[in-house]
């Protein structure tokens, strides 16, 4: 156990990709222990071939597809006169604009990109600080993991077999109290500072313009309610609604906003295809490497760890969401998602916690690492979208940070906030 997690720690320090991080741990510990190498091959193929996993391919693609034929503009446009004319202006634009774009792409990397290619511009040519407006950006992303669709959501699912559509459903209350939460900081640091985060340039409000720009944006709008719906009522799975996604986006893209074209879907083919190329070697490769841990008991061990210091569940709650975050600290989402979810996701159950909860929590915390250095890839992604250094990006993060945290505290421990509508569905 302590060679494969020595391997594995050794080779993400010395930077390696993760995907070939867990792949070259597992099989120099199949190796060392005389195992038949082949195992490696076979748990790399039973890790993608998966139905439910074919849904992060498809929502990928159907993102990508959305983004390429006009619909991050026509959102963007939208909230601005939703909600341009506030104090902190384009910062409330960005954050509402990264809530909408969410129902489409699952994904915060996709969100910071192409928001982040909008609006850190606009927002310091209107006046606000570039180091602002790129935290934003970053802190704001975070919502395309949590409202769905949600990428995260279904590789919990794949590794659980909980509902997805009931997951999806976890994450709405959630995603948009973070989405609230970083509006009431933006407002108060736009009346606190307004030269530097309020900017020079406001919307007035326009009633007409406003539904001129709703119906514009309203295909890309009402596609978050075909996929939830169609899912929730039976009519499709969530790989279908992904495939389902795909074609609408595509539909949209040719016949209603006329911006798609042959060139364009060759480009977003090829970025759907290496996004999702990368996702599944990642999801592959953890595959074996949790084999391996499953071989030493190693599940087994960190639940008696864990338990052993406590065995009430608001104390384990807290023992896992730290380590978790740990981890998150210095992994991307999905592979600190495709481990650590076998290893945590039995010592919840045995301790009572509801699922659906815990893979709120779970998705949480890991977004969390997303925006937290050393290894924050939301972080990484934004700086090179506005092209300034780490270290300030930083120091306008922290509050966006905390203001995450206190809210994953409070879904951990009031359940309510996350279980409610999925209760409600039954």
């Amino acid at each position: 156990m302590w060679t494969i997690l020595g391997i594995f720690f050794v080779l993400l320090v010395l930077g390696v990709p993760v995907a070939f991080d867990v792949g070259i741990a597992a099989v120099i510990y199949l190796f060392v222990n005389g195992k038949d190498l082949i195992i490696v091959t076979q748990r790399i193929f039973a890790g993608g071939d998966s139905f439910t996993l074919m849904a992060i391919p498809l929502f990928i693609f159907a993102g990508e597809i959305m983004n390429a034929c006009g619909v991050t503009k026509r959102i963007v446009g939208f909230a601005n006169e939703l909600v341009g004319f506030i104090h902190g202006g384009l910062a409330h634009v960005n954050i509402l604009a990264s809530m909408l774009f969410a129902g489409v792409s699952g994904s915060t990397s996709a969100d910071v990109a192409s928001i982040g290619g909008m609006l850190i511009g606009s927002m310091d040519e209107a006046g606000f600080d570039r180091c602002y407006a790129t935290a934003v950006t970053a802190a704001s992303a975070t919502i395309g993991s949590i409202i769905p669709p949600s990428i995260l959501m279904v590789l919990y699912s794949s590794i659980t077999g909980i509902s997805v559509g009931k997951l999806f459903m976890a994450g709405v209350i959630p995603g948009l109290l973070v989405g609230i939460s970083q509006m009431c900081y933006a407002y108060y640091m736009a009346r606190k500072n307004p030269a530097k985060y309020d900017g020079n340039v406001k919307a007035a409000f326009d009633c007409k313009r406003m539904l001129k720009a709703f119906f514009n944006a309203l295909p890309a709008l009402i596609m978050p309610g075909i996929i939830i719906g169609g899912i929730l009522s039976g009519v499709f799975t969530a790989t279908e609604a992904g495939a389902i996604a795909g074609l609408y986006g595509l539909l949209i893209g040719v016949f209603v906003y006329h911006e798609f074209t042959f060139k364009g879907a060759i480009k977003t083919i090829i970025s759907a295809a290496k996004t999702s190329g990368m996702t599944m070697l990642i999801v592959s490769g953890a595959t074996a490497f949790s084999y391996c841990l499953a071989i030493e008991k190693f599940p087994e061990q960190v639940s008696r760890l864990i338990t052993g210091v406590s065995t009430d569940a608001n104390v384990l709650m807290l023992l896992m969401i730290i380590a978790m975050c740990v981890i998150g600290m210095f992994m991307d989402t999905t592979s600190a998602a495709i481990i650590m979810v076998p290893i945590f996701y039995p010592i919840a159950e045995a301790c009572g916690i509801n699922g659906i909860h815990f893979g709120m929590v779970m998705v949480l915390t890991f977004i969390l690492g997303g925006i937290t250095p050393p290894v924050g890839v939301t972080l990484y992604i934004a700086t090179a979208v506005a092209k300034i250094r780490f270290v300030d990006l930083l120091k306008e993060m922290w509050p966006f940070i905390l203001l995450f945290v206190i809210l994953m505290l409070c879904v951990a421990y009031i359940p309510g906030i996350c279980l409610f509508i999925p209760n409600m569905i039954g």
